[in-house]
């Protein structure tokens, strides 16, 4: 009798201990991960991100994200990405109340200090430390509370930037089958190319006839003596072209220092025309060309890869080796 007694007692402090237990850990949970005020990606219209002697700011300015003071073009996936992050950051663990740092990135010289701003309202405020080990959360801690918490996702390379990784890398861009003539020059040579549509000639018979419509037009480019040339050249170029991404910018002041392009090409449509020019290396080891387009008011750096294959697809259509290629060649003598 006594041993049961002694069991029931057992089990009803058990009992006890575990409601206790599981009341205070909903309590501390509840206590420390810090419910975030809503805010939604499209009511930030700034932010302001700092690391150590770093200060970029990034706004939106006629719908279009811009950085820095002289408010360069923004590359519009990287500030939607910050936007983003900051309107979701969402905290799952907390990992420290010993107000030591160092260890999460979160010591003075380590950390990302995050502000964004719905017009005037600040609606974020936190420092992004280094990834945490599962790889799936950042450590990150909040202004104005010294504890560290377990942040959703890896946002620490997503506000890692210097103002010239955030800018925008395009330079040049079009809709391709809107470009109806390439001008080429280089050097003594010039060609220009116009494309001409070729419409299907009609059958007699009704079938053929009902084809003969619904098929799509077909391209021909011709240069300026009226002959034919391949098409697929042509279209390679404008290809390469459409979508053109720079390696980085020069200088603000760089584009008046340039002279005397290696080669220019422009592509005309009917409304606007695009251009590219191209300027000889800085020194024999430098692996980037400076460059020009219509497409951005500063000068800026293409990789030679990129030029080499830009030559090759101008070297088929004006039938001549490029300047790069005539070196090689005398060298190979």
């Amino acid at each position: 009798m006594k041993l049961k007694k002694e069991s029931v007692i057992l089990l009803l402090v058990i009992a006890a201990l575990t409601a206790y237990l599981l009341l205070r850990s909903e309590d501390h949970t509840h206590f420390k991960l810090p419910r975030l005020q809503a805010v939604e990606s499209k009511q930030i219209d700034r932010m302001v991100i700092t690391k150590g002697n770093r200060h970029i700011e990034l706004r939106k300015e006629d719908e279009q994200w811009v950085v820095g003071p002289k408010a360069y073009a923004a590359d519009s996936v990287a500030a939607k990405n910050m936007v983003r992050a900051a309107a979701d950051l969402t905290f799952t663990a907390l990992v420290s109340e010993s107000k030591s740092y160092e260890r999460y990135g979160l010591a003075d010289a380590q950390k990302i200090h995050v502000e964004a701003f719905a017009g005037k309202k600040k609606v974020r405020d936190f420092f992004v430390g280094r990834r945490a080990p599962t790889h799936q959360h950042t450590f990150v801690e909040l202004a104005g509370n010294p504890d560290v918490y377990h942040a959703r996702g890896t946002i620490d390379n997503t506000y890692d930037r210097t103002i010239d990784a955030l800018r925008d890398e395009t330079v040049l861009k079009y809709d391709k089958d809107d470009i109806s003539t390439v001008i080429l020059n280089r050097g003594e040579q010039s060609a220009t190319f116009t494309r001409k549509v070729k419409t299907p000639e009609k059958e007699t018979d009704a079938k053929a006839d009902a084809a003969s419509k619904s098929a799509k037009p077909q391209i021909q480019w011709a240069d300026q003596d009226g002959n034919a040339v391949d098409t697929t050249d042509v279209n390679r170029l404008i290809d390469q072209f459409s979508n053109l991404k720079c390696e980085g910018y020069m200088e603000d002041d760089a584009k008046e220092k340039l002279k005397d392009p290696l080669w220019t090409v422009t592509l005309k449509s009917d409304q606007k025309a695009y251009r590219l020019s191209l300027y000889d290396k800085e020194g024999k080891e430098n692996t980037t060309y400076p460059a020009l387009s219509s497409g951005s008011p500063y000068a800026f750096r293409l990789p030679q890869r990129r030029v080499e294959t830009f030559e090759k697809s101008m070297g088929r259509l004006l039938k001549a080796p490029s300047p790069d290629q005539k070196k090689q060649a005398a060298k190979g003598k």
